[in-house]
């Protein structure tokens, strides 16, 4: 089953990325949106769904996209995760 987070950049890094499917960082790159079938108890927050999830997105969007809108449910489903080439 799917789950989402808000996670550190910190926390990223020790997770396992052949399990993620979905990611975005914040603007300044501290904070990190994932979806994931790992459980992530090192984290800021836990979605409840993937609604949920998208909405912090549009209501936090100054952080996330900085231009009134925010991340699609849509767009998180269909935005696949490729590990190799995230730096």
């Amino acid at each position: 089953m799917i789950k989402y987070y808000l996670i550190k950049k910190e926390t990223f890094e020790s997770l396992n990325k052949d399990l993620i499917t979905f990611k975005i960082s914040n603007l300044d790159g501290d904070k990190i949106i994932i979806a994931t079938t790992e459980i992530v108890n090192d984290r800021t927050r836990k979605f409840n769904n993937i609604d949920t999830c998208s909405n912090f997105t549009f209501t936090n969007h100054i952080d996330w996209v900085g231009d009134g809108t925010g991340v699609s449910v849509d767009d998180i489903q269909t935005t696949q995760y490729i590990k190799e080439i995230d730096n």
